[in-house]
């Protein structure tokens, strides 16, 4: 394999979108299977706190994430110059409607200068009984977390720009918590 320029994978990376729309994530989630898949697909998401916004009005909570592309393999024949392989991200748009509530921990104050690495996002069992409301949970590395109390789930997501180059894919380290 040959070590590219930048521009090189760039351009390469926009030929593809043109030519077959490769990788244009646009989905619905409606149920808690569906949000088990948005959880995977945006897994290391990187964003920015300022770009978190609870429209109350409109009952809409939305994001622009810059997501690692999970679903997509390497760029084929292109190398970074350490001779790794050029991985994809995307600026995507996730909109969450029939949001009641919204509750933040852990959050960085300056809200400008915050970034945030999304690990999960979950819809965690509730009592019908005591609350007929569904929450949605949005974790971050370092244990920032959003909540959002729902009305039901109809979450949007979808691709808005052309993909990047990285040739930095997130690895977790996986730690036994019983020894």
């Amino acid at each position: 394999m040959r070590v590219v320029p930048a521009f090189s994978v760039l351009e390469k990376l926009m030929g593809d979108l043109e030519n077959e729309g490769a990788g244009q994530l646009r989905l619905l989630a409606r149920e808690r299977g569906d949000i088990e898949v948005l959880s995977a697909l945006l897994q290391d998401a990187i964003i920015l706190v300022e770009d978190m916004v609870f429209e109350r009005e409109s009952k809409r909570f939305i994001i622009v994430a810059n997501r690692f592309c999970w679903d997509l393999s390497p760029v084929e024949g292109v190398t970074t110059q350490t001779g790794g392989p050029v991985f994809q991200r995307r600026l995507c748009g996730v909109q969450f409607a029939a949001v009641k509530r919204v509750r933040q921990t852990g959050l960085p104050v300056d809200r400008r200068s915050g970034f945030l690495n999304l690990l999960a996002i979950t819809t965690p069992d509730l009592d019908s009984d005591t609350d007929p409301a569904l929450l949605i949970d949005l974790l971050f590395s370092g244990g920032a977390s959003v909540r959002l109390e729902m009305d039901e789930i109809h979450v949007q997501v979808e691709d808005i720009d052309a993909p990047q180059p990285t040739g930095n894919q997130p690895v977790h380290e996986i730690t036994d918590k019983e020894s």
